[in-house]
Formats: structure tokens, sequence, C-alpha cells
């Protein structure tokens, strides 16, 4: 009689994992730093290609502690931190002689977090371990003059979040396959080799995108509490202000961390494929880097208009978070009300704020936005589960994926697969 499959246990974030996350407070901050000075185009658009590059250095050794589980080696974590250090105390300076720090560090990270993954494994949920693509423009970039050096990066940022979102399992492992017999050259009596996909704990995953996520919110509070502290006097302005920008927080908390999943408001556990999770994690803490900066500057502007640049970040911020919240409830298959009553108010009224937002005292326009994501928030994702991570179906045991020359047995198919 066959034995019945042994449920695995559930795995949390392992102390190395979370002392390599110090290194995202860091990142964060400078990046936050850099909206707090300058929020023209220019300046968000290098915002969001070098937030993106710091996402995406960071989740490939996210990803490979994933699989790794308790092999993952800490000097691997160790010299990622470093590098992931170097691109942080370069953004202050990257549009001048600290650009070339920061691509050669980008370029390394990416290289390093494929080369790191066992011989022979191919990572099933997270393609950019095997498509590095997007770091050859920004290899080409050291050697041509801005601002030719911005577009290579965003074309390099762009084939990344391309390959995230076309690149299924099913792909990734056919590509790998393809890649394989090309190195072979068809030379006969070659040694046989087998390729096994990957694929990531989700649950495990997940707990890492929230605890991003909560580093973010931090990021924030402490934006808050300086501006506080500036202020030479305590009224009700600054007050009104700085609680409105806590409550904001909280709310955002709230949404994506209470009612969602991997710190995504409306997404619930094994509904979108990992590697769609990992685009719109990337795409909601880029948005929630910003508001963070937003609201340091709103707390600092308590006693006066808020300088219409900085309107549009805070409003703008909102809105792409509210966006993402959207994006996530189609793709887990939300009913039409709920995009219609809940989604969309919280896309449209950020926007709306932006145009009438001068006629708004800096306090009215935070609690406004307040109201936004609450209102986003107040109704919970259908199954009713407000965790961080869903608990792991009993008999679940680990997927090895499949060998060369054979297929296995199909996953459930959420969105993106």
């Amino acid at each position: 009689m066959a034995s019945e499959p042994v449920a695995t246990a559930e795995r949390h974030a392992t102390w190395k994992e979370l002392f390599f996350d110090l290194v995202v407070v860091a990142g964060i901050g400078q990046l936050a730093h850099l909206l707090h000075e300058d929020t023209g185009p220019g300046a968000l658009g290098l915002y969001a290609v070098l937030f993106l590059a710091f996402w995406i250095s960071w989740a490939g050794f996210a990803v490979y502690g994933n699989v790794a589980g308790d092999d993952t080696r800490t000097g691997v974590l160790i010299a990622a931190m470093l590098g992931l250090a170097v691109m942080a105390a370069s953004v202050a300076g990257v549009q001048e002689s600290r650009a070339s720090a920061f691509v050669v560090a980008y370029v390394a990270l990416r290289w390093f977090s494929g080369a790191v993954i066992a011989r022979g494994k191919v990572l099933l949920d997270w393609p950019l371990a095997q498509y590095g693509i997007g770091a050859v423009p920004w290899l080409v970039s050291l050697w041509v003059d801005a601002p030719l050096t911005y577009w290579l990066w965003v074309l390099g940022i762009a084939l990344d979040l391309v390959v995230l979102l076309l690149a299924s399992a099913a792909r990734t492992m056919q590509g790998a396959e393809e890649r394989l017999d090309r190195g072979r050259g068809g030379r006969r009596g070659s040694q046989p080799f087998v390729l096994q996909g990957t694929h990531a704990d989700e649950e495990h995953l997940a707990e890492r995108l929230g605890l991003f996520v909560i580093i973010v919110l931090g990021e924030g509070l402490i934006l808050i509490i300086d501006a506080a502290a500036d202020s030479e006097v305590w009224i009700r302005e600054p007050g009104l202000v700085a609680l409105g920008a806590f409550a904001l927080l909280a709310s955002v908390w709230t949404a994506g961390l209470l009612h969602g999943t991997a710190g995504i408001p409306q997404l619930r556990p094994h509904t979108v494929a990992p590697r769609i999770v990992m685009l719109l994690h990337a795409l909601l803490t880029g948005a929630l880097a910003a508001l963070a900066a937003s609201l340091g500057v709103a707390v600092e502007h308590a006693h006066e208009p808020l300088p219409a640049a900085y309107r549009a970040l805070l409003c703008g911020s909102v809105a792409a978070y509210c966006a993402v919240g959207v994006v996530t409830a189609l793709l887990v298959g939300e009913r039409g009300r709920w995009i219609l009553v809940r989604g969309l108010p919280g896309v449209l009224v950020p926007v709306a704020l932006i145009v009438v937002g001068p006629d708004l005292s800096v306090g009215a326009l935070v609690w406004l936005l307040v109201a936004v994501v609450v209102w986003l928030a107040l109704e919970r994702p259908a199954d009713g589960r407000p965790r961080l991570t869903a608990p792991r179906p009993a008999g679940r045991t680990p997927r090895s994926g499949r060998g060369r020359g054979t297929r296995s047995a199909p996953r459930p198919g959420p969105p993106g697969t």
C-alpha cells in the first residue's frame, strides 16, 4: 500500500535572511532622499530606474535563499549585501562620478545571483536567473555618455520586466533545454545531463516580500518623525499632518499585509504565478518608497501650501498603489462590483486631487488620501483570509520540477503561468 505524502514544515525567514534585508533599509533611504530633493520628470524617471535595479538585485538573492533553504550560503548573502550597499551609496552621486560604481555593482550582482544557483537547476519562478539580457545595456552604458547612459538603463530594466511578464515556467524550462542542446553542439556520446526545474516556496517568498514592504513603511515613519522633529513649533497644523501621514501608512499596512498577501492588496495565496507576484511587488514598493518621500515633505510644509510637484508625487503614489491593487484584483478574479466601487475610486480620486489640491490644506489633502486607502481596505478578499501568508496545505510536498525529456503534472493555473 502506498504511503500518504508527509506534510512539510512551514518555513520562515532565517536570521541570515533578516540580516541580509538590513541593506534594504539603507537602499530605500537613499532612493527616497533622491525624490526629496527633486521631483521633476527626469528625477522621477531616474528614481524609477534605480529603484527597480536595486529591487531586482535584492530579489535575485531573496529567491536564491528561498529555493536553497537550509543550504543557503552565508558568504553569498554577505557578498550580495556588500554589492547592494555599493549601489545604495552610489545613488547620491549617480548623475556624476558614481554612475560607474552603481553600474558595475548591479551587473556583478546580476551575474552572481545566477552563478550561485546549483548546476542543473532552473528557477522556474524567477526567469531573470536564466535570462541576463537586461544587464547587457547597463554594461554597454559604461562606455557612453549621458543622456544615452540613462536610456540604456531604461532599456535594460524594460527588458527585465518583459522577461518577468512573458517568461512562464514552461518557457523558462524550454529555453534552458534549448541552451543545453546548443552547448552540447550535437556531440554524440556526451554524458547525459538532467535539468531540474525548481519552484519557489510561495509561503516563504510571500513572507520575504511582506518584510520588504514593512521596511519601506518604516522608512516612511522615519521621514515623518524627522520632519516633525525639525518643526520649531508643535501646533495644530503639523500635528494634524503628521497624524494623517501615520494613518496613511497604517492604512497601507492594513490593505496590503492584513487584507492581502506579500504586502499586495487583494492578493490571495496560490492564485497568481510567483513571477507576476514579484513584478507587482516591484511596482508597488516603488510607489510606496515615493509615498514615503512625499509624506516627509508634506509634514515639512504643514504651515504652507504643498508645492505642486510634491502634491502630484503624493497623490500619484497613492493612485499607483491603488492601481496595483486593482490589477491584482483582476488577476485573482475579483468580482466587478469591487473593481467599480472600491478599486477605481482609489485610482481616480487621488488623480483628481492633483488638480483640485491647490485649494486644500496639506492636512486635508493627507486625510483625504487616508480615506481613499481605507476605502480600498474596508472589504477583505473574497476568501476571508487576512494574513501575510497562507499555511501550507496538508500533504503538500516540495515541487522539484521536471527533468530533461520528461513532463511533470501541470500546476494549478494561476494567471500568467
